[in-house]
């Protein structure tokens, strides 16, 4: 935890993550001041995700092929440079067109899909075993921190400056970051002969085929599928027909809610840095338990309609929610070698960017056709199988030995 590397790695992390969000803050409010649309406003996400999901499809492609301090450090700085072209062609055009700012966003997009699995498989490379769930804990205290704070200080900013300002103020956030990511300090990364002479189909499928070969990390991520599904009821769409028609609340309730989400995630995981022991002993108990009052808590939820307790219910969600992905992370960190891990984490954003845009459709069509009410209780069930999976294939968790020296063919 005190090592120098890792430090670099948080501190860029930071950077990086409050830069994304003043992004998305400063293009939503250049793409609405130049269209008034909110069809316009809706392709932001759209491409993001849809983009994201083609890049994390091919990262194995790139990982095999350059190291992962290079893949990191390099895509940070063309990051940086794309916002760069995109601020001076702002300050250069007044009527700047839509569509080159939409090639701009699918190319930043592109990038975060190959750097974000390359960044979260360093944690294992930098910190000693015994410390990895402190360091998961941690990392998702931070992630956490800096979306509760970066949206309001994007919306602040946003008042009292302009979208171009915004937008600028994260080219030198990038730049921050990518001059953190260089202080990285990996050990010598292996240049495997039978990684560079393997096809690109072999590259393309290695991750999915880790994680077939891997009981823990294949149960761990069909469980995410189903999770994640689920996860779609804190939607906006979702939560403000939630706040209308169960607790008929103003739309500043949904920023109450979220708020209370927010610091229940944060709080889970400062409970996971400081029980990261008891965690690393009893992780099966933990996600299995974790599970079954997610599933409780989500119908609990549903059916309620006093304000108050809705809020409770949202901020004590977050606990089970955070300590469970956190052990989720540790699984797959456990059983997967260290060039793998990142396709591993690539394969598993691909689920669940896909898992998104599945559950933005579906749960949207279910809120619209059945109500609400009905939404939670579908969630809940989606959760409540995840635990009964969890609790009828537990023995997974520990059937395999840890293989961080071998890789899995």
């Amino acid at each position: 935890m005190k090592n120098k590397s890792f430090r670099f790695l948080w501190v860029g992390q930071v950077f990086a993550n409050l830069g994304d969000i003043f992004y998305v803050v400063g293009l939503i409010s250049l793409i609405y001041a130049l269209t008034g649309s909110a069809f316009y406003m809706s392709l932001l996400p759209f491409t993001t995700t849809m983009f994201r999901f083609i890049s994390n499809l091919f990262a194995p492609l790139v990982i095999d092929r350059f190291p992962l301090k290079q893949i990191l450090v390099q895509s940070q700085w063309l990051k940086t440079l794309l916002l760069i072209l995109l601020v001076c062609y702002l300050f250069i055009f007044e009527q700047p067109m839509i569509l080159l700012i939409s090639i701009c966003i699918a190319l930043i997009s592109l990038l975060d899909g190959v750097a974000a699995p390359v960044s979260s498989s360093l944690t294992p490379l930098l910190v000693p075993k015994e410390d990895w769930i402190k360091a998961n804990g941690f990392l998702s205290v931070l992630t956490q921190g800096v979306s509760l704070t970066g949206w309001s200080l994007g919306a602040i900013l946003l008042a009292i400056t302009d979208s171009s300002f915004i937008i600028l103020l994260t080219v030198i956030l990038y730049a921050l970051s990518a001059v953190c990511m260089m202080h990285i300090n990996l050990a010598i990364e292996k240049d495997s002969e039978e990684s560079v002479q393997s096809t690109r189909w072999d590259s393309f499928k290695s991750g999915w085929v880790a994680i077939y070969h891997a009981p823990p990390i294949r149960l761990v991520i069909v469980s995410d599928f189903i999770t994640s599904i689920a996860s779609g009821i804190w939607i906006a769409a979702v939560l403000y027909v939630y706040v209308e028609d169960q607790l008929h609340r103003g739309e500043e309730w949904w920023g109450y809610l979220n708020t209370g989400h927010f610091l229940g995630m944060i709080v889970g995981g400062i409970l996971t840095f400081r029980f990261a022991s008891q965690l690393e002993k009893h992780s099966q108990t933990y996600i299995i338990f974790g599970l079954f009052v997610d599933a409780l808590l989500t119908f609990l939820f549903g059916v309620t309609s006093l304000p108050l307790l809705s809020l409770l219910i949202t901020v004590i969600h977050g606990f089970p929610q955070q300590i469970r992905e956190i052990a989720f992370t540790k699984v797959i960190q456990d059983h997967a070698t260290e060039k793998m891990l990142a396709k591993v984490y690539s394969s598993w954003n691909v689920v669940i960017n896909f898992t998104f845009a599945l559950s933005v459709l579906l749960l949207g069509y279910i809120t619209e056709a059945y109500g609400v009410k009905t939404t939670f209780t579908f969630a809940s069930l989606l959760i409540f199988i995840a635990f009964s999976l969890f609790l009828v294939r537990k023995n997974d968790l520990v059937s395999l030995p840890f293989v961080r020296n071998n890789d899995v063919d």
